[in-house]
Order: structure tokens, then sequence, then C-alpha cells
């Protein structure tokens, strides 16, 4: 995929092929917290939890969300998957859940702490290039030929249009920063284009709590996506006016191939989505299905705050 678009092996081989580097095991840093978890995706088998607890922990939340998405079509194998989840910043009190199934990826999401109990879902995907999945992050190294030099990574997350890793290398005079979905380098070298933590979060996400009933997607919606680089709205049109998530439901229901594109990073960066589905939960939250590299579900309020749809 082009930079514009944004959008190799298994693990295991991955991690060997990493461990046997001529440089300490140390060159590579994951963030690793202490909080970090190792859960069976179907280890839920009720569909809610009892009103009466008052405290929920990370495992429960993505339990929670992982049951729910397993049953909808194209989501069944998270049934057999394991999760493994990692601390996301600057100061997101964020994380972000891989799951994989058969040493593959097959998933992930991303979930905030909103308070005692309480935990946002900022965006979820399905496929096999998650975000800030390692095998991606591996290949990127070897293409920027970064992999022989010891360096260390950190996952930033502002929100879901801007999600990033940032690599220094040892002795380097600068940093690296690739798109944490599709592993591209971004066309800036030092964090001067990067929004700051307080004005990068998402707007208008309700925050799903761990002791009311259990939320659950009550509509979905497909449509066939378009490819960005062959039709080109986003370049020749303007933004669909006073867009709403009835809108967009009713161009997806009339299988119109919508295209949302955004600038980002101090307007730097491009960024055309084929839109191709979205999920109504029962709370209200719409979850616009994207295609990039794979499927991924982004709320519709930081997509309309921080661009536009075209027809």
């Amino acid at each position: 995929m082009k930079l514009r678009t944004l959008g190799l092996a298994a693990f295991l081989l991955c991690t060997s092929m990493l461990l046997a580097q001529p440089y300490p095991s140390a060159a590579l840093q994951q963030p690793v917290a202490p909080a970090e978890s190792r859960q069976t995706a179907a280890s839920v088998s009720a569909p809610g939890i009892p009103e009466e607890i008052r405290s929920a922990s990370l495992s429960e939340a993505a339990n929670r969300f992982i049951l729910v998405l397993s049953a909808q079509p194209g989501f069944e194998q998270w049934k057999q998957g394991t999760w493994t989840s990692y601390p996301l910043g600057p100061g997101t009190h964020g994380w972000v859940i891989l799951i994989s199934s058969s040493g593959r990826d097959i998933g992930y999401l991303v979930l905030n702490d909103a308070g005692p109990g309480t935990y946002r879902l900022a965006e979820y995907g399905n496929g096999e290039f998650p975000l800030f999945s390692m095998q991606t992050l591996y290949r990127s190294m070897v293409q920027l030929e970064l992999i022989d030099y010891a360096y260390t990574t950190e996952r930033l997350y502002y929100n879901p249009l801007q999600a990033l890793w940032k690599v220094s290398v040892q002795g380097a005079d600068r940093e690296w920063y690739l798109d944490a979905k599709t592993g591209e380098e971004f066309p800036f070298q030092d964090g001067s284009k990067l929004p700051k933590p307080e004005t990068g979060t998402s707007p208008g996400i309700k925050p799903f709590t761990k002791t009311e009933p259990a939320h659950n997607i009550i509509e979905a919606g497909q449509t066939t996506p378009a490819e960005p680089n062959q039709r080109l709205p986003w370049v020749q049109g303007k933004p669909e006016p006073g867009m709403t998530q009835r809108k967009l439901e009713e161009w997806i229901r009339s299988a119109r191939k919508p295209v949302f594109s955004a600038e980002l990073y101090a307007g730097s960066v491009i960024v055309p989505l084929s839109v191709s589905g979205y999920h109504v939960w029962s709370g209200g939250d719409v979850y616009v299905k994207v295609l990039q590299d794979d499927d991924r579900y982004l709320p519709f309020e930081t997509l309309a705050s921080s661009g536009g749809f075209y027809p």
C-alpha cells in the first residue's frame, strides 16, 4: 500500500529471527506493563456480568467484547483464539489486545480505561494485519534496513486515526515513525507533527461499563469497498456536508461505495479509506468498517470530526 493509503512469517518464526540477530536481546524492547495479560478468548461463557460486580478487570472487559464480536459473521475464529495485551502511550491508559489462533494473528481490540469499572472500546479489527502487529513491525524494520541495529520501540496511540510505532535506533540522530496498521514510514523524523495527548483523544465515544448489562451489536451493514486509488472523489470532489450516522448507513445499505479521507499529522499525511460496512451497538455507538490491509472498525464520531465522507 502506498503511503497515502496507509493501508512474514508466523510469530514464532519472527521471534526466533529476532533472537538470532547479532545484538543483545534487549535491542528490541517491547513495552510490557505488569498488567499485561494472556487469556483464552472463549473463557467467558455468560452473556453478562451481574450488576453487583462493582469493579472489573481488563481481562473481563476484553473477554466481554471478544465474546460479542465472535458471534458476528467473519469473527467466528475468535472463539478459539487467545489474546495478549500491551499498554499504549502516551498517557492514554489504554491497551491493544492482539488476538491469535494457531500461531497467527486474527484480530485486535483497543480498550481505554474510562474510570472505575469502565472501559471504552476505541476500535477493533479483524484479519491477519492487526494494529501494532509484531509481524508487520518486523517486516518494516527489514525493509528500512534497521533490523541489524540495536533499537527500541514505543507504541503511540492518540486516537483511532493516529496510531504509530516510534522507533529509536542506538546512535542515530533521528527517529522513525511507522503506521501502526500498515507499517509504512511517515514523512517526518521528529515528534513535531504528532498531536498533543490532551487534544488527540477520540471525541464522543460512550464508555462501556462492566457494571451494566452486556452491550451487543444489534445491526450490521455491508457493501463492496471502493478502491481509493482508482476512484478519486476524495481528491476531485467535496465531502458530503453534514454527514450523519443515518445517512452513512443508508449509503451502505444502498450499495454505494463511500470513501473516507482525512489529513493527519499537521497535514503531512493524507489517509483515504474505503468504507465497506458498519456495526451498530446496543448503546447507540456506530463503528464504521473500513478497509486498510484488512477490516478495521472505527468510531463514526472520530471519523466525522477528523475528515470527510465522499460518495
